[in-house]
């Protein structure tokens, strides 16, 4: 939970020099639908560690293999993009402090 009050916070955070802003520029880079898929790794990674007994390794697995299903079978057009911010987000939650 303190790292997504982390990356919340560095996201919503506004700099005086928007020159020096590089979080404000990755922010703007990506779409909002990449967002959402990073959200949703995350909350993936978060339920399977509190309701399973998955390792680190086959959480990360398991939310990649679920990214890649749904990018295959579910969506049109098969984006790599969403997938990495899926998986993206999964890693964001094992990031200790």
């Amino acid at each position: 939970m303190r790292i997504f009050i982390v990356c919340l916070l560095i996201t919503l955070s506004v700099s005086v020099c928007s020159a020096q802003n590089v979080v404000h520029k990755i922010e703007d880079s990506m779409p909002m639908d990449k967002w959402a898929h990073m959200g949703v790794g995350y909350v993936l990674n978060d339920q399977l560690k509190r309701h399973t007994c998955l390792t680190p390794l086959e959480r990360f697995l398991v939310v990649g293999g679920v990214a890649y299903a749904k990018e295959k079978w579910a969506d049109e057009k098969f984006d790599s993009g969403d997938l990495a911010a899926t998986v993206a987000g999964s890693l964001c939650y094992e990031i200790k402090f």
